[in-house]
Order: structure tokens, then sequence, then C-alpha cells
């Protein structure tokens, strides 16, 4: 894997582009605000191809639109594709740059938080399909990753907090000091000071590099970079990914999944309440109903950590430490999901 993280973005932007036929991908809201970057780099405008924001974007319909243009272009196999945007425009480019031609270059420009730290890194690519998060997908690694800690200036506290739910997660599974270093500065998270910034957004990358290098086709020690997703998920296809975002599916996630471990005595009430303290301010847990939680459940069912039809759960067992468990009852995890 490779990445760099630096601020002269556009400039290493323009290597590329004078080296490559290339398409840039991104998205309406990002092209809007750093339009006059992007065209004093692009000069034709069939270079560059936007896509609408958002999680529907990433559906088989846009991945045709995308195919399209690239015959159009008639970009041929020692073409990149640019992609320029947050997680979506990061899983779609790289799932169209790992099938078109049976596989191109293709380099991410992650500028949200959550992108930075997260799906720009370790090589998952996909697109949503029937309401399932991610359930058509390649690992195929970017040729380059570069990360610009200033584009996180232009995001609000919602998407803050989205990064934060995969920065927290780090901490949890692999770090305990660096869980305890957010906590201790997330007014400063919000308030995006880069000195704070830079420091999480390396260290993040460092441990989610770390991880992948030892397991690049999620086959075992990978699997811990999913505690919270097996509820995180779920929660957001509940809500057509409308009300939550990734992140805060996940802090959700993370919630109930502690509590799922406390309730089977796998870490101490102290470290519980340490996980809620943090974690509770930045999205508000709600009980749901049973209508919900049978919802809730029939995702969880589809999730790809499965075995032998048993939901995997990734759940804390000590400080900056995580393990998988398949044995995990429908009971429990039912009780769990409406008592919060």
């Amino acid at each position: 894997m490779r990445y760099k993280i630096i601020d002269n973005i556009w400039s290493e932007l323009k290597d590329y582009i004078n080296r490559h036929k290339f398409l840039l991908i991104t998205d309406r809201n990002i092209y809007n605000i750093y339009k006059g970057h992007i065209e004093k780099l692009i000069n034709d405008e069939d270079d560059i191809l936007i896509l609408e924001p958002g999680e529907n974007s990433k559906s088989l319909e846009e991945l045709m639109n995308i195919y399209k243009v690239l015959i159009e272009k008639n970009l041929d196999r020692n073409g990149i594709i640019l992609s320029l945007g947050g997680g979506v425009v990061g899983d779609i480019s790289g799932f169209a740059a790992s099938t078109y031609k049976r596989g191109i270059d293709y380099i991410q420009i992650p500028t949200t938080l959550l992108s930075q730290v997260d799906s720009s890194i370790g090589g998952k690519t996909g697109i949503d399909f029937l309401g399932y998060k991610n359930i058509i997908g390649t690992f195929y690694f970017p040729s380059m990753t570069l990360i610009n800690p200033l584009f996180i200036n232009t995001l609000n506290k919602k998407e803050i907090t989205c990064g934060l739910g995969e920065i927290i997660k780090y901490g949890l599974i692999e770090d305990y000091d660096f869980f305890k270093y957010i906590g201790e500065n997330i007014g400063n998270i919000y308030n995006k000071d880069k000195n704070i910034l830079t420091y999480i957004i390396e260290k993040s990358v460092e441990i989610k590099s770390s991880i992948v290098n030892k397991d690049k086709l999620d086959l075992g020690l990978r699997q811990k970079l999913n505690f919270g997703h097996t509820v995180g998920h779920s929660i957001e296809s509940l809500f057509n990914y409308e009300r939550y975002n990734h992140g805060e599916a996940v802090i959700l996630g993370m919630i109930y999944e502690t509590t799922i471990a406390y309730e089977k005595g796998l870490i101490s009430e102290e470290y519980y309440n340490e996980i809620r303290n943090i974690l509770i301010p930045l999205v508000e847990p709600v009980g749901f109903n049973e209508n919900e939680v049978n919802i809730l459940l029939n995702y969880m069912k589809k999730d790809k950590k499965n075995k032998n039809d048993k939901i995997g759960f990734v759940l804390p067992v000590d400080k900056g430490k995580v393990d998988i468990f398949y044995d995990i009852d429908e009971l429990t995890i039912k009780k769990i999901l409406m008592m919060i």
C-alpha cells in the first residue's frame, strides 16, 4: 500500500495528469467546492465525470455509466482513474478501475475525514445492491492514495463525527492509548486543529495499513476492522442511508456491540462505561421496536463475516483488543437493541 500525506495536492495531481490519459471522477458537492482548482488542472470537461452526492450513487446504474464514459474516451490499460471525493466516489471508482479492461490504475484523493482514514486505505471497492451495502465488490489497491488534511476544513460537525467513528474504532481494536488520546481531544478535533487532525489521520492510516498488509483479502486478522459494523451496516440499511451516515452508524454499532460484550462477561464494567462515555455524546443511541429489530437481524444475517448461518460479531475482550464471535444468540441481540 502506498500513500502520501501532503498539502500540495493539486501540484501532485498535475504530475499524474501530465503523464497519463485519465478520467477524474468526483461528486457535485466536491466539484462545486474545488471548481477553481479543478478547472485550472483540467482543460477538457470530458475528462471529468460528476456523480450526484450520496450513497444512492454507489449503484449498478451509475457503474454502467462510468463504463460507458471510459469506453467513449477510449481509455486504454495505460490510462488512470482519479477518484476525488469521499467513500462513495472512492468505492465506485475503485470498482470501475478494477473491472474495466480487467483492471487499470487508479489514484485515491479522499476529501472527507472518513475516507482519509478508512475507505481509501485497504483496497476494498464496491457498490450497493438491493439495499445491501457493498454486497458487490473487489479487492483492488490504488496505485497511490493522496491525503490532504486541509480538505477537512470544509467539513461540518456531522461529517467530522462520521470520520471519528472509524478513528475511535482503531483505538478500540488495536491501541488503547490512541483511544484515550482521541477521547481527550474530541473538542480539538471538532475545532479542526491541524496538528491533531494530521496526527490522528497518520495514526489511523498506520493502524489500518498494518492490519491490511497482513491480511489483504480479509480472510482472518482483518476482520477485526469490522468492529461496530455488523450492527452499524444494518442500521444504515434500515434507514436507507438517510438518518445516519456511515461513521454515525458505526458509533451506534460499537455502543450496541460493546453492550453485548459486557452482557456476555467479555469486558469489565469500568471499560464498558469508559467506551460508552466517549461514544454516547457523539451519537445518542435509541431502543428499536420489535419490528425494527427483526429487520436489523435480517440485514445482519446477510453480513459478509457470517459463517454457517451464524452472525459474526467483532467484540471487545480487553482494552484495545477484540475478537470475533459466532455464538451470540438472537435473544441477546434483540434484548440489547431494544433496551438501550
